[in-house]
């Protein structure tokens, strides 16, 4: 009995000397962004080489399927070999897909020994949102960012000091202005004056020929530079219908098709820009004008009838067949508004 009982006294002995001596790695996934990460492995004392990979379950099946081997065979033939601490940074990682972190560690004599299996996702950072805001522009029209937003446009802030820098792209943005339909279609203009009040940004609109909403200093121009922040000076924001940064600092400006060539990789089209009003048209006549209640349109096949806002942003559209049209303008707010029939463009004035 005592020679039984000191024969697994030994065993016990042994057997924990022999797990004490095992080799062992011990594994940390560091510095993780959407599509890399550094992983630092530290063998103990009795490991004398490891091998790692960092690959997805199915791309170890993959490799399981064409060698035939286990997985610490797989490591040790194909893997990176290492023979202290390794610190490795993978980079090229797709969001969302879960890969391992695959570490199999040997002795001296070459034998390997169990296979550590460490999970690493990367994730997508989070997307960049324009905060909202609610200015007035020099004209007096409030501009709610959203509500542009939400009706499908894409918006361009330029945003600017009245300094030589500045003026450089002043044409480009004018030009892709009315390249873009001035802002009676997929993208609509507005330009950040954060430091100057009123007059000041109203002379400068008028030196470069500018018709879509200045906000100065005064409508709340340097809370909408501050909220985003705008760090360097001039640049261009554009903002998706979604509230998203598609380019949180558009610069250099090179020229208009700087602007351009970011709107349509965006999917923004080009459009004709209709600004211009024909006062002189005598084909449509539009009466009463101001109106209060509504204001009448005549002509010949009327056909698709838009009504846009002094921002250019569309308020209505009618399909008439006939010769005239009655639309209601009770609801309207009190200002200038654009009709749009065919290739004419007319101006009225709701008062109530």
């Amino acid at each position: 009995m005592k020679k039984r009982l000191l024969l697994l006294l030994m065993t016990l002995c042994f057997g924990f000397g022999l797990k004490a001596q095992t080799p062992e790695v011990t594994v940390n996934v560091e510095e993780v962004d959407e599509t890399s990460a550094l992983v630092t492995i530290i063998p103990n004392e009795y490991c004398a080489v490891f091998y790692y990979n960092l690959l997805s379950e199915a791309e170890m099946q993959a490799w399981i399927n064409y060698t035939g081997f286990e997985v610490g065979e797989i490591l040790r033939d194909y893997g990176i070999p290492s023979e202290e601490t390794a610190s490795h940074f993978f980079d090229g990682l797709e969001p969302e897909v879960e890969y391992f972190v695959w570490v199999v560690p040997a002795d001296a004599q070459g034998n390997l020994y169990n296979v550590q299996q460490v999970p690493l996702v990367v994730t997508p950072t989070p997307p960049d949102i324009m905060p909202d805001f609610t200015a007035t522009d020099i004209d007096g029209n409030e501009i709610h960012l959203y509500d542009i937003l939400d009706g499908g446009q894409t918006v361009l802030l330029n945003l600017f000091l009245r300094d030589v820098n500045s003026e450089e792209i002043m044409p480009f943005v004018t030009e892709s202005y009315r390249l873009f339909g001035c802002n009676q279609n997929d993208v609509f203009f507005i330009e950040i004056c954060p430091q100057d009040e009123d007059e000041a940004c109203r002379a400068w609109a008028e030196r470069f020929g500018v018709t879509y909403p200045t906000i100065s200093r005064t409508g709340g121009g340097n809370d909408i530079a501050q909220s985003i922040p705008v760090i360097y000076y001039p640049t261009v924001v554009i903002i998706n219908p979604d509230h998203t940064m598609a380019y949180r600092d558009l610069y250099p400006i090179e020229g208009t098709f700087t602007i351009v060539n970011a709107l349509t990789g965006l999917g923004c089209e080009q459009h004709e820009c209709t600004e211009n009003v024909d006062e002189d048209n005598t084909s449509v006549t539009l009466y009463p004008n101001p109106a209060n209640d509504f204001v009448t349109l005549i002509g010949e096949n009327l056909g698709t009838v838009n009504v846009y806002n002094a921002l250019g942003q569309k308020v209505e559209e009618f399909v008439e067949n006939g010769d005239e049209l009655r639309i209601n303008t009770t609801q309207y707010e009190n200002g200038v508004y654009f009709v749009k029939t065919g290739g004419q463009t007319m101006k009225f004035v709701v008062k109530h």
